[in-house]
């Protein structure tokens, strides 16, 4: 896929599920709960132990699309592609790895949590730029208020970011958004394990694909 198809799977996705374990097993698991509940663009952090195998793993049963996140050096990014990733993520913008996965034809999303920071991270290829952490703007709606005057930014929020409010992320124009451990840690999930989280994953699916105004 090209950074460009890979762009437009995420964008029709809307929702990219990021998965920070303490195990690699764990990760596994939880991945294909989300994929039978309809969610599968999936982002392993590199804080994962593992994370390379993980990637790999999940790469090779397919359909869905596996990105990598907290990708903060070069090695890390040639690792992750090498094994299956088809996106990088960072929590902020690495200018070494923008330019490695430039050079390579990947996806990269590098982090900001400011205008300024945002526009930087767009200039230098960011598509779209990760918005972490997302609560740090205050409310979904100064997602809107930074996109008036700049609205051919793309946006991926991220870090705060809940199965309560991501809908309000993507109608205040939103490209895509990050869900993190509200959705695959949440209080159900540690109650009803993995039937649980296919379902939330299910309720998270249908939202996504209602029709945001932006």
């Amino acid at each position: 896929m090209t950074p460009d198809q890979v762009r437009e799977r995420l964008y029709a996705e809307k929702v990219i599920v990021v998965l920070r374990e303490k195990t690699e097993a764990l990760c596994v698991e939880k991945a294909r709960a989300l994929a039978e509940g309809g969610l599968s663009v999936l982002e392993v952090t590199y804080t994962t132990p593992g994370a390379t195998a993980v990637i790999a793993a999940l790469a090779k049963a397919g359909p869905g699309v596996v990105g990598a996140g907290s990708i903060l050096e070069v090695g890390q990014a040639e690792a992750a592609t090498a094994a299956g990733a088809r996106f990088l993520v960072s929590p902020i913008h690495v200018a070494a790895v923008a330019a490695w996965a430039r050079a390579h034809g990947v996806l990269y999303s590098g982090g900001a949590s400011t205008p300024q920071e945002i526009w930087n991270a767009w200039e230098a290829g960011s598509r779209p730029v990760k918005v972490f952490p997302a609560s740090d703007l205050g409310v979904p709606s100064d997602i809107k208020h930074v996109l008036a005057p700049l609205p051919l930014l793309e946006l991926c929020p991220t870090g705060g970011v809940t199965t309560d409010n991501f809908v309000a992320y993507l109608e205040a124009g939103a490209k895509v958004v990050g869900i993190g451990d509200a959705l695959t840690n949440a209080p159900e999930v540690a109650i009803g394990g993995m039937r649980a989280l296919s379902w939330m994953a299910a309720i998270v699916r249908n939202l996504s694909q209602g029709d945001h105004k932006t």
